[in-house]
């Protein structure tokens, strides 16, 4: 009965490291899987996990300069790339 016991705590443990630890990557406390994208609040930036080993790729808005008299207009509560600065004129 021993050996049994010993083999089912050993499954017990190793379903519960995949579920608390079965995440590919973390970023800003956020786990993902590989695949999985990230947007932090009130920034327009996009993380993607990449997978083993923890790889992620982080893309954001290229640098726009403003053109007088337009403006340039952004909304961070929306989804990359639709939250990068646009110009209104």
């Amino acid at each position: 009965m021993q050996p049994v016991t010993f083999v089912l705590c050993l499954v017990v443990l190793g379903a519960h490291s995949l579920l608390v630890f079965g995440a590919d990557c973390e970023i800003a406390g956020q786990k993902l899987n590989k695949g999985e994208t990230y947007k932090p609040p009130d920034r327009c930036i996009q993380h993607t996990c990449l997978g083993a080993p923890r790889r992620i790729q982080t893309v954001m808005c290229p640098s726009v300069a403003s053109l007088k008299p337009c403006k340039l207009v952004s909304d961070t509560s929306k989804p990359y790339p639709a939250c990068c600065p646009k110009y209104e004129c």
